[in-house]
């Protein structure tokens, strides 16, 4: 009876404990978006293409590191949000379909042509650093069972658990440079292995040299790293880089694209937004001082020439008023983008002021890399949000900034990094408004999206 007792409560203990294991990561959560929601996406693209993925860890072998970066631009593809372009065995095919177009067989003008195939700015590249179908290994009696569960990368693993793991890097192909390194990880219990999690669940198949793990844990801990390691590369993919339609071809205004340090392209637009103002303020004579024929008031400001942002010289609006501001010729609106490039000597500010009526609005404050957020009513203002990001690198000395205004969400990116993420709800200021600018710094390509 005692021994019996005891099988029971282990039995209890064990299923209780593993069934809390699931699905665990220690990089992202996973999330249950449907497939179906992803491929809505119509916002900009970026184009990148994945590379192989090498096999570091002991047990990884064979076409193991093939299937995962197949399986991975299977993921890619599906999300909408990028134009992924071919670079394994498909990619050899086509240059072999160029060559065979070229030796004369194929009629003349039906053959595919040499030069006319797309480049990707951004290259994907892994290598996965654990893989581990049966991670754990549970010896001992009940009393054994809490201190003999091993722990790889903060997660728990039981007997059956299975777990794997991989570094990511994003590299610009352009300069070589590495955009970032982010690993991910994946790990499922063999006590929950109905029912794949994330959205890749039905999906996207096992990759070559993977199918030996069909229902088991081990595939559902593959699913799980492919899940994150997409969120991932979404996340670290700088904004600029997302420039292209649907159809491959860039969105008007964001032509150039360098890279992160020295690039000079407008940050991608946000989903079903409308270019609805733009002033680069090159079509203004030297020396003309408000009014201006894009912006209502008056105020003490200069079109003046000066080193841009792109190193070369033009127009840019030197401001030296902080009392009166000039505002955009353009109906009031409420949800908006603003991009716009500032200038300072780190003593004075730039202002922004949005949803401005009468006086009484919102003002962003910049001064170098501080930022604010402050409500204001004539005179009078109070401070709701500040931030000094250190880390910012301006180019040629110009910062580029980026608001969007979303109902009662505010957020702030400078040089492509979040410096502000608020949100008000004061009814007084939830509506419609002008935008402006003043302060004692240099405007330049300002762009306002509805």
């Amino acid at each position: 009876m005692l021994k019996i007792l005891i099988t029971l409560i282990f039995a209890f203990i064990s299923f209780n404990l593993f069934s809390c294991v699931g699905v665990q990561t220690t990089s992202v959560q996973t999330t249950n978006q449907n497939v179906n929601e992803v491929v809505k996406y119509q916002g900009p693209k970026a184009r990148i293409a994945v590379a192989k993925f090498d096999c570091r860890a002991a047990k990884c072998y064979g076409r193991i590191g093939e299937g995962i970066k197949d399986m991975l631009v299977d993921a890619l593809v599906k999300t909408g949000k990028f134009i992924v372009l071919e670079r394994g065995e498909g990619f050899e095919a086509v240059k072999e379909e160029i060559e065979l177009g070229r030796s004369g067989y194929i009629q003349q003008g039906k053959a595919p042509q040499k030069g006319l195939m797309e480049g990707a700015d951004i290259l994907v590249t892994g290598a996965i650093v654990a893989f581990e179908p049966k991670a754990g290994g549970i010896k001992g009696g009940v009393g054994a069972i809490l201190s003999k569960i091993p722990a790889i990368g903060g997660v728990k693993i039981g007997k059956n658990d299975a777990y794997i793991a991989a570094i990511i890097r994003l590299i610009d192909t352009r300069t070589g440079r590495i955009i970032s390194s982010t690993r991910v990880e994946g790990s499922a219990s063999s006590f929950s292995i109905g029912g794949l999690g994330g959205w890749l669940a039905g999906s996207i198949g096992l990759g070559g040299g993977l199918e030996v793990y069909k229902n088991t844990p081990m595939e559902k801990a593959i699913m799980v790293l492919i899940d994150n390691a997409v969120k991932e590369i979404e996340k670290n993919i700088p904004e600029n880089y997302y420039r292209y339609t649907a159809s491959g071809k860039v969105i008007a205004g964001n032509t150039d694209i360098t890279n992160n340090v020295n690039n000079t392209s407008i940050p991608k637009q946000i989903e079903n937004n409308k270019l609805i103002f733009k002033d680069d303020f090159e079509t203004y004579g030297l020396g003309q001082k408000p009014p201006l024929s894009k912006w209502n008031g008056i105020a003490n400001a200069t079109v003046r020439i000066k080193p841009q942002r792109n190193k070369n010289l033009g127009k840019i609006l030197d401001f030296d008023d902080t009392h009166n501001f000039i505002c955009a010729k353009i109906p009031k609106v409420k949800n908006f983008t603003v991009v716009l490039e500032y200038q300072n000597d780190g003593y004075h500010d730039a202002n922004l002021f949005f949803r401005m009526n009468k006086h009484i609005g919102y003002r962003l404050k910049m001064r170098s890399n501080n930022y604010s957020i402050r409500k204001v009513a004539g005179e009078d203002e109070i401070e709701i949000a500040q931030n000094s990001a250190n880390d910012l690198n301006p180019v040629n000395n110009w910062f580029r900034i980026k608001l969007i205004v979303n109902n009662s969400n505010i957020k702030v990116y400078s040089e492509n990094k979040l410096v502000l993420n608020i949100t008000d709800t004061d009814s007084l200021l939830s509506k419609t408004g002008d935008i402006c600018i003043n302060g004692e710094s240099w405007f330049d390509n300002i762009y306002i999206y509805k």
